[in-house]
């Protein structure tokens, strides 16, 4: 089963990113995690991007302790089915999740990760990433990300279905 990750962190223009938020979504739609670190980051950590786009919607509805952030997401990972693979058009958001996992990494979790950027650019995907986003589903925020990831690769699944057309 693949799982949509999304990671807010600190930006890109610092060398020691810090994750701020993280989410992931099941294929299936039926499992989703979703995270706020209370500590390893401040704002002044935070890119101007960061502190405009990403925090004004952090909503502390799931705040953790970057040590009980770790125990939550193995426990999240070893949980769901017998393999899962990581679906993300990022590979900071993989690395972050790579450091998160050291040294409790789950038996079910595929090592590599699935690569969504090659689908970013075509039709299918980016219409239904941009239909997600809406009132109360805000691009920058870790869940709704992830979510619009999942949105953007059933429908690119679903036009490859149809002979490649709307692809």
């Amino acid at each position: 089963m693949l799982v949509f990750l999304d990671t807010e962190y600190t930006g890109y223009d610092r060398s020691d990113v810090k994750l701020i938020s993280i989410a992931l979504v099941a294929e299936d739609g039926h499992r989703e995690f979703y995270a706020e670190l209370s500590d390893g980051w401040r704002e002044e950590d935070c890119s101007a991007f960061v502190r405009r786009e990403v925090l004004p919607l952090l909503d502390a509805a799931n705040v953790l302790s970057s040590t009980q952030l770790k125990a939550d997401l193995h426990q999240w990972f070893c949980a769901g089915p017998r393999s899962i693979r990581v679906a993300t058009d990022s590979v900071i958001d993989f690395q972050i999740l790579t450091n998160l996992l050291t040294g409790e990494w789950p038996g079910n979790l595929v090592i590599d990760r699935y690569d969504l950027r090659a689908m970013i650019d075509t039709g299918a995907f980016h219409r239904a990433v941009q239909r997600y986003f809406g009132p109360g589903r805000h691009e920058h925020h870790a869940l709704h990300d992830a979510r619009a990831l999942r949105a953007g690769w059933l429908a690119y699944m679903d036009a490859r279905k149809s002979c490649g057309r709307g692809i």
